[in-house]
């Protein structure tokens, strides 16, 4: 260990939506580092061990790319270290302990959930955490759940919530909207054309999607806000409409965004994606959306 280093409180878990549980989480850690006159930290991996262990790809609630900056700005901690799942997952969870989070990374504080399992199988519990920590003169914490409404909050919870468009829920539980993050590409001008400008993302890779259809949100770029009536989906009403995207139409808002990197807030469900007998009833709808998404964040 390098005698150097700063002693850290390190809050374990993946992270995926950075939620209240979460939050919880690094609360804690960012507490105990002031204690210790330590730096506060998350220690989790670069990929989601389901994901990993079951060969198929658990849909995930924050982006890969931007999952270390959401997690230290919700979870106000100093660092996030990312560990490589497939060269710690044979590792025993007691060498995960004294060898990696206290040798390695100088953990003066380890924190984590009541049901975090970590270590070789996972066999690796908050008991026995608690335990090893002891005998090291570590400190720990075990959080307990963190409850809304009599139901536990959880990624696999608020999953269920986006997959059936329930955004209101789902940001109750995450503590912030659902957000969808991507650079803005050029699309086929569908919505230009019928006078209604959109900015074009293409479908993430492996990220949770709600219904396809049309939402009230909220367009985060360069530091501004905007609103934004977003269409996700694969635009039916038109034969050229090409693969599912998801196209925010920003509202009071005109300039060129192509190649920036923008977070769409997706804040209310409003109605789903359907094809219209023209352009003109297309239009018609996307006046009615406008109009909602204005009237829902006026509320």
């Amino acid at each position: 260990m390098a005698t150097n280093q700063p002693k850290r409180a390190i809050a374990l878990g993946y992270f995926d939506g950075v939620h209240r549980g979460h939050q919880a989480l690094m609360a804690r850690a960012v507490q105990r580092a002031h204690e210790i006159g330590g730096i506060s930290a998350v220690f989790t991996f670069d990929a989601h061990p389901a994901s990993i262990l079951s060969g198929t790809p658990t849909p995930l609630l924050t982006a890969e790319s931007y999952r270390r900056e959401e997690i230290k700005a919700l979870g106000g901690v100093d660092e996030v270290i990312f560990g490589h799942f497939t060269e710690l997952q044979h590792m025993d969870w007691r060498d995960f302990i004294h060898e990696l989070l206290i040798g390695r990374f100088n953990a003066g504080y380890i924190i984590s959930g009541r049901n975090n399992r970590f270590g070789y199988k996972g066999l690796g519990t908050s008991a026995g955490m608690a335990e090893e920590c002891a005998k090291a003169g570590v400190g720990y914490d075990c959080v307990d759940d963190v409850m809304i409404d009599g139901v536990l909050v959880s990624s696999t919870y608020i999953r269920g919530l986006i997959a059936v468009g329930d955004m209101e829920r789902a940001a109750k539980y995450l503590g912030h909207p659902y957000t969808i993050t991507g650079v803005v590409q050029h699309g086929r001008q569908v919505g230009r054309r019928i006078g209604v400008p959109t900015l074009n993302l293409p479908l993430p890779e492996n990220m949770a999607l709600p219904p396809f259809g049309v939402y009230a949100s909220r367009v985060l770029v360069d530091g501004r806000s905007y609103l934004a009536a977003t269409n996700i989906g694969a635009k039916p009403t038109f034969v050229d409409g090409g693969a599912p995207t998801i196209e925010p139409h920003l509202l009071d808002f005109t300039g060129d965004l192509y190649g920036k990197r923008i977070h769409v807030e997706l804040h209310k469900f409003l109605r789903p994606e359907r094809a219209f007998e023209s352009a003109d009833a297309l239009r018609e709808a996307i006046a009615e959306n406008i109009r909602q998404t204005r009237e829902f964040f006026a509320n």
